[in-house]
């Protein structure tokens, strides 16, 4: 039996482990649960739902610790946290939203998570630092992997749908990437909850008007649907960011960012157990490929 005085270490090794595997499975998870929310609603309904009652919880909450005036971050920031916002949760998950109409789940989070790829080339073309070749290795092997998930023989390329929906989602994770990149070049003083609010708030308004100009469905509101769009709002939405935050206190944004790449297996694992989504060679062949670059990725930043 482990003496009393481990008990402390062990607690706080294994927190970030929980904390991460929370992430993993809530994030990577998601798009299986999205692709049930679109099957009967519209993305952007979805997604105006999912983040104005985020805003509502997290406001709450925020406002019953620190009062209403912390909800917002310090002036000065608000501006530039907005637009991180709009970047990373507004249009990122916009894109990836729509995207599920049209193509499988699990090709939609692969996609996604080439996040670190593009944050690689964004931070280079934006600071100029030389090119190492870790930072070479990870673009060519992340892109490769593109290459093939996009090539003709593992995708149908005969209807719009797949062009569309694999062409969004590619968007979504540049605006994801390159949020990212303007994040970690500015020191924010604000409160990471006050910061986490006006991303929300921003994709929350940014969702409403792609309602009234694009939304297409009516709403049609069941329990399934409701459950849905509560678990985002309250789990991959609120909860993992915080528990991001939390990780990112206790282990280097680099470690932690290369146990995340695992969301996007979990996802397509999920995607071909729940959903019955194909997982074809092609498709394991490109994950491998595009998580193998990412990982680079993240290594050349540590």
């Amino acid at each position: 039996m482990a003496p009393a005085s481990d008990a402390p270490g062990f607690r706080a090794t294994l927190a970030p482990i929980l904390l991460l595997g929370f992430v993993i499975t809530s994030w990577g998870g998601n798009y299986v649960v999205m692709k049930h929310a679109v099957a009967t609603n519209g993305p952007w309904t979805f997604n105006a739902l999912r983040y104005g009652l985020a805003v509502l919880f997290l406001g709450a909450w925020l406002a019953a610790r620190a009062g209403w005036r912390g909800l917002l971050p310090v002036p000065g920031e608000r501006a530039a946290m907005a637009g991180v916002g709009l970047l990373q949760a507004a249009i990122m998950t916009g894109c990836t939203t729509w995207a599920l109409t049209h193509i499988d789940a699990s090709r939609t989070v692969l996609i996604a998570y080439s996040m670190p790829i593009w944050a690689l080339l964004f931070a280079f073309l934006m600071s100029r630092e030389a090119v190492t070749p870790r930072m070479a290795a990870s673009v060519a092997l992340g892109f490769s992997g593109l290459a093939v998930l996009f090539a003709p023989w593992g995708m149908d390329w005969t209807g719009p749908g797949a062009r569309a929906g694999s062409a969004a989602t590619l968007v979504g994770a540049m605006a994801w990437a390159l949020g990212a990149v303007l994040y970690r070049r500015r020191r924010w003083t604000s409160s990471f909850g006050s910061q986490i609010f006006l991303q929300m708030l921003t994709a929350a308004g940014f969702a409403g008007l792609c309602v009234l100009l694009f939304e297409g469905q009516p709403l049609r509101l069941d329990p399934e649907f409701g459950l849905i769009v509560l678990y985002n709002a309250l789990v991959p939405t609120i909860l993992a960011f915080l528990a991001w935050a939390k990780i990112l206190t206790r282990m280097p944004a680099a470690t932690a960012g290369q146990f995340v790449l695992l969301s996007p297996i979990f996802g397509i694992l999920l995607g071909h157990l729940v959903l019955a989504e194909p997982l074809t060679p092609t498709l394991v062949l490109s994950a491998l490929m595009i998580l193998g670059g990412a990982l680079l990725a993240y290594l050349s930043q540590a």
